[in-house]
């Protein structure tokens, strides 16, 4: 009878084990992620930006409106819109222009689109049509919309638009 005996390390570890489990970490390591480089965010689209924004005074508010964009910047279907984000930027009448000075825009809205719309947003017609009512006098206002999808990212800023509010001093002559 013939009986193969392997060759053992000082541990009771064959020799074809600790080769397998030396080299094994190795071979991993050098085929194991493909290219190496930075690591690259999957790309995600881009809302389109909205482009018809408009402004009108009616019923001591400022009544904003914009189509709902329906596509992303590579052209593709905007399946997954979000949202708007309306800001506002405001000079009261008194402060000297600055023509080079960039606006400064503060959020007065975040419109959830997916769910039950407050009560100063309506849309109807592929439209959204936003009632800002919060308004002081000789006031004057700049207001731009953001579109967002489902990740979170933001179109590009839409046209700006101004309304100058003032209310006419009462009095006599």
């Amino acid at each position: 009878m013939v009986v193969a005996v392997e060759p053992q390390t000082k541990k009771g570890y064959t020799l074809w084990g600790f080769l397998i489990l030396s080299i094994l970490p190795l071979l991993v390591g050098a085929l194991g992620c493909g290219k190496k480089g930075p690591p690259v965010a999957p790309e995600s689209t881009t809302p389109a930006a909205i482009h018809d924004l408009r402004a009108v005074v009616a019923k001591g508010m400022v009544l904003l409106s914009w189509t709902i964009p329906g596509e992303n910047t590579d052209d593709s279907k905007l399946a997954d819109l979000s949202g708007f984000k309306v800001f506002r930027g405001e000079t009261t009448f008194d402060t000297p222009e600055c023509p080079n000075c960039p606006e400064r825009f503060r959020e007065l809205a975040d419109i959830d689109y997916r769910r039950t719309l407050p009560d100063n947003v309506s849309v109807a017609n592929n439209t959204v049509k936003f009632a800002d009512g919060e308004v002081s006098d000789r006031t004057i206002y700049t207001y731009k919309v953001l579109s967002y999808n489902s990740y979170g990212v933001f179109s590009e800023g839409s046209n700006t638009v101004r309304i100058s509010w003032d209310v006419p001093k009462s009095g006599g002559k």
